[in-house]
């Protein structure tokens, strides 16, 4: 599916979680099972624990707010943390620096606090216990754990969670809606140079509404007057929520002054995560695919601005909700929009793609909810694809050419920008998923709206060379013929079933003009290999009857699995789609850990096709088909 990153700005504050995933390890060789055990630990790795700090701005930490302790107008003397630290951190790539500057007799230190950005409000702010229903539910965790070390070793720090609006001595409420505990705190201790674990036990208190997560401070008599510098990393309660509805981030990025790298880092995609839901029910885990789909359907209910169907290109990795006491626009537990912080700018951003609503993303939501929902049941699911539909009729259905379906839109509320263009390949996914809708609910109307995009795709074939075109420009009729994307080619194949059998010489072109090596690229420059779309290619051999074929290309793709079972991108930094951002640059795919990707792999060695998933009408093409490359209708 295609995935684009245009760097664009954004008036909303959103709170700012951006993340790198750390490698997951997987002992013994790479195989379908580890892609899949992949997909689990990606799910998990914010939700085993509940981070107070995990890495710099990481979507699995919490408590993002800071507050400053110091003597009146002494505020120089506890400078702002460096949470981008990469100075042998205890894990990860970074850890917090803290440093106290000592003067005559004072102290200081920094809370790290939820914060409240009430109704009305563009912007969190900090919250001493003033903002009714602005803490986290901690209750159920028994230990507050991290890791710190000094610069030098014998640096005196007390740290501590709660208390805040609070007495610091009695523990009695100042404030009318303060910490649910009292603070609790490991005492002054003395730090070593080396990395150590410390804890505070939690044993007894009301964690019902905390607003302080953790804290701490010293003071200048303890250390000699001196200026001490000292690190923290790690900060986590030992509360894991394993059961809570939730999105999985797309790539495994890494540190580099690639944009890739920093917009990316906790965003994931709609698309990714129905590919993920389906390779989950394919490998008998419902558990885990109804975990997606809750989340899918949460998030089409409580979006920042819309309340009419669609869902975002993308969301937000770690909670799927903004934090207790976030209410903009006065909404309450809005799902999270992916962005990331420009340090130059000063500005929270946002990609105006992963923001907007994409006609084919629409189509795989629903193609993976109905896919549990016939597998597993809940009318819940089949509600929301219905409504996802009917988005689709009233947004995108087209009167231009061949009829069919434009892209959706891209950017901001209230007015996102328009996308007149049409996409044979979401055509071919709304094709299916309507189709769907008219099995499960008989409703005539469906199988119109499928019959409609159905009639688009057949537009798009090339009957001269066997292939179907990318879809047409903007005005809608032309054709767009400069790149000729796989997915387009193998799609079909799923998508149509039977009815692909007029277009079988497009998995012959795909095969034949973009082959790289053993797997294949997205377009037909073969300037590398795409992982997902091998992995789609392996599913359409399968569908049309060519076992070896597609066992061959599985072989290929486990042989490049990593460690940790997971399948990149891309073989290569970066490789071409020859199409074009918003901004006029290429749009590539590099080599990072892919949930698509690794979900396609899960998918193929399944046999499974995700268009037709649980579905009475799944089954694969004609086998007839085998061999048979001179349809062209």
């Amino acid at each position: 599916m295609k995935q684009a990153v245009t760097r664009m700005t954004l008036g909303t504050m959103i709170l700012a979680v951006l993340t790198s995933i750390p490698l997951i390890a997987a002992a013994g060789d790479p195989s379908p099972d580890t892609a899949s055990a992949y997909l689990a630990n990606v799910m998990d790795q914010f939700h085993s624990k509940f981070f107070v700090y995990d890495d710099f701005l990481s979507a699995g930490n919490h408590f993002a707010e800071r507050g400053q302790m110091c003597n009146p107008d002494d505020e120089d003397s506890v400078p702002p943390m460096d949470e981008d630290c990469t100075t042998n951190p205890h894990s990860g790539v970074n850890s917090i620096r803290c440093e106290f500057k000592a003067k005559r007799n004072n102290w200081g230190g920094w809370f790290f606090l939820n914060g409240a950005m009430p109704a009305g409000s563009s912007y969190a702010q900090l919250n001493w216990g003033d903002h009714p229903g602005s803490g986290h539910d901690l209750r159920g965790a028994t230990r507050l754990s991290f890791w710190a070390r000094g610069e030098k070793g014998g640096e005196k720090i007390k740290f501590f969670a709660f208390g805040v609006g609070r007495d610091p001595f009695s523990g009695a409420a100042r404030k009318p809606h303060p910490d649910s505990a009292p603070m609790r705190s490991t005492g002054y201790i003395t730090l070593t140079a080396e990395w150590k674990e410390y804890s505070i036990d939690l044993a007894g208190l009301d964690l019902s509404h905390i607003l302080c997560g953790f804290a701490w401070q010293t003071k200048s008599t303890l250390n000699r007057f001196q200026d001490i510098a000292f690190y923290l990393d790690d900060i986590s309660y030992d509360k894991p929520r394993l059961d809570a509805p939730r999105f999985l981030v797309s790539y495994q990025t890494r540190q580099s002054a690639d944009d890739f790298d920093t917009v990316l880092r906790n965003t994931a995609y709609s698309y990714d995560n129905a590919i993920a839901l389906l390779a989950f029910l394919a490998d008998g885990r419902a558990d885990r695919a109804r975990l997606i789909a809750d989340a899918l359907v949460y998030a089409q209910q409580h979006d920042r601005y819309f309340n009419d169907g669609r869902i975002r290109n993308a969301y937000q990795g770690g909670d799927l909700t903004l934090p207790p006491g976030w209410c903009p626009r006065g909404k309450t537990g809005v799902a999270r929009l992916p962005g990331w912080w420009d340090e130059v700018q000063s500005k929270w951003l946002e990609d105006g793609n992963a923001v907007g609503t994409s006609a084919g993303n629409m189509a795989w939501s629903m193609l993976a909810l109905l896919g549990y929902y016939e597998q597993e049941g809940g009318e819940q699911y089949l509600a929301a694809a219905i409504r996802m539909g009917d988005w689709v009729e009233r947004h995108c259905r087209d009167q231009r050419g061949a009829g069919g379906y434009t892209a959706g839109y891209e950017g901001w509320e209230p007015t996102p920008t328009r996308l007149l263009y049409k996409s044979t390949e979401h055509n071919l996914d709304l094709y299916a998923a309507f189709m769907r809708l008219h099995h499960i609910t008989g409703d005539a109307r469906w199988l119109s709206s499928a019959k409609y995009a159905q009639a688009f795709v057949a537009s798009m074939w090339d009957r001269l060379e066997g292939k179907f075109w990318t879809g047409t420009g903007e005005n809608g009729v032309t054709p767009f013929r400069d790149v000729i994307p796989i997915d387009a080619q193998a799609w079909a194949m799923l998508a149509l079933q039977d009815e692909a059998i007029p277009y079988r010489r497009g998995l012959d072109y795909a095969d034949a003009q973009m082959t790289v090596g053993q797997g294949y690229d997205f377009n037909q420059d073969a300037d590398g290999v795409w992982f997902e779309g091998t992995a789609q290619m392996a599913a359409a051999f399968h569908a049309v009857g060519q076992s070896s074929r597609s066992r061959a290309v599985l072989d290929f793709l486990r042989a490049s699995q990593h460690p940790s079972g997971g399948i990149p991108a891309s073989d290569r930094d970066a490789i071409s789609t020859g199409f074009y951002l918003g901004d006029g640059t290429a749009w590539l795919y590099y080599n990072r850990l892919h949930v698509g990707a690794t979900a396609w792999l899960v998918l193929a060695d399944h046999d499974a096709n995700p268009f037709w998933m649980g579905s009475r009408y799944d089954g694969h093409v004609a086998v007839a088909m085998a061999g048979d490359s001179t349809q062209a209708n």
